[in-house]
């Protein structure tokens, strides 16, 4: 069976999937990004904390902390989305191998979030945001990095 390696590179708000590695020409990226790019934990901390008093009757008030990390849970969302799209491709056959290029932050998420199936098609992963570099670039540093591998 002839190979079919796809690359993913996120950086946790934006993601580009390079297609078909092996062949010579050059296939336009899949370009993902995150509906909920908009989210800023500066805009969800603008307003100072609550204040709770202390149950303890002497009358203390404490700051109360944010209930979750919404830009964390925003990752967990885009990393989820990311994976569906490229499970579907690897059910349909059109890639066999997935190398994965993340931020650090959103590689420990993606490895939380891939599914069993999907999973064994990776054969890299590397703590390297590459989200920047232009498609001629990426490309090349993807297939070094993955010729580097046994």
């Amino acid at each position: 069976m002839r190979q079919k390696t796809w690359a993913l590179i996120s950086d946790g708000v934006r993601a580009r999937i390079l297609r078909h590695l092996e062949d010579g020409d050059s296939h336009d990226p899949i370009e993902l990004v995150s509906k909920a790019k908009s989210t800023r934990l500066r805009e969800y901390l603008s307003d100072k904390a609550g204040r709770s008093f202390a149950s303890g009757g002497e009358g203390r008030r404490s700051a109360m902390e944010p209930g979750s990390d919404p830009v964390l849970r925003d990752m967990q969302d885009f990393a989820r989305e990311t994976l569906s799209v490229l499970e579907d491709n690897f059910r349909e056959g059109h890639l066999t191998r997935l190398a994965v290029f993340a931020a650090p932050k959103m590689l420990g998420i993606l490895r939380r979030e891939i599914s069993a199936t999907l999973s064994r098609a990776v054969i890299l992963e590397r703590d390297l945001n590459l989200i920047n570099l232009p498609e001629t670039d990426l490309r090349d540093a993807v297939l070094r990095a993955i010729r580097k591998e046994p």
